[in-house]
């Protein structure tokens, strides 16, 4: 019941960041282009550099299967459940973006094109803009976290929001990428933990 509770709040979130995200359209080329002179120098620039290697899919892969595999070695089912449902969070969350991604073929803000713009189908990096797959993959993995151990939760999302913010400071992505990334991410970590927490349940 609790599990089912929180998947509810979870989804009524992300459906209001998923408005959030297509409100800020409207403010992306402003805010990006007040970010980006800050982000080319001193604190702005190593967030934004921290932000990348922190959103990292591989990084996290590699952090989450090294959670399973130790929950696994020592025989916690807690922890081999919810290592499990990171990983699981993570790579859903990272393939889901980049389908979306190829398929929308939205500009990235160094393109200089209007943010309202979709190419449709593209294989061009420079065309991946929405949604923002390390904000997606961060935010996945915050939920399963802050699912694992509650009173931390603040500061997981926190975390996560700071590479998505960083990702904007970066120049790689619109503040509604980074707002889609964190819908996409959420849809996907919160479902997974609430099996986690089945699972960890079971004796």
């Amino acid at each position: 019941m609790r599990g089912a509770l929180l998947v509810r709040w979870g989804l009524m979130a992300g459906g209001a960041l998923g408005l959030l995200a297509l409100l800020a359209t409207m403010v992306d080329r402003p805010l990006m282009e007040a970010a980006a002179g800050w982000g080319r120098a001193g604190l702005g620039r190593l967030w934004a550099q921290g932000a990348y290697w922190a959103g990292l899919g591989g990084v996290q892969i590699a952090a989450t299967a090294a959670w399973f595999l130790w929950g696994w070695w020592r025989e916690r089912q807690r922890e081999r459940a919810f290592g499990l449902a990171a990983l699981a969070a993570v790579c859903g969350a990272g393939l889901s973006a980049q389908v979306i991604k190829h398929l929308l073929g939205r500009p990235r803000p160094g393109m200089q094109m209007d943010p309202w713009t979709y190419l449709g189908p593209s294989w061009d990096s420079d065309f991946h803009s929405f949604p923002s797959g390390h904000t997606a993959t961060s935010f996945a993995l915050a939920a399963v976290l802050a699912a694992r151990w509650p009173r931390a939760g603040w500061l997981f999302y926190l975390l996560a929001a700071g590479v998505g913010a960083g990702r904007v400071l970066g120049g790689s992505h619109f503040l509604s990428d980074v707002l889609g990334g964190a819908f996409l991410g959420l849809a996907w970590g919160l479902a997974l933990a609430s099996l986690a927490r089945r699972k960890a349940a079971r004796p």
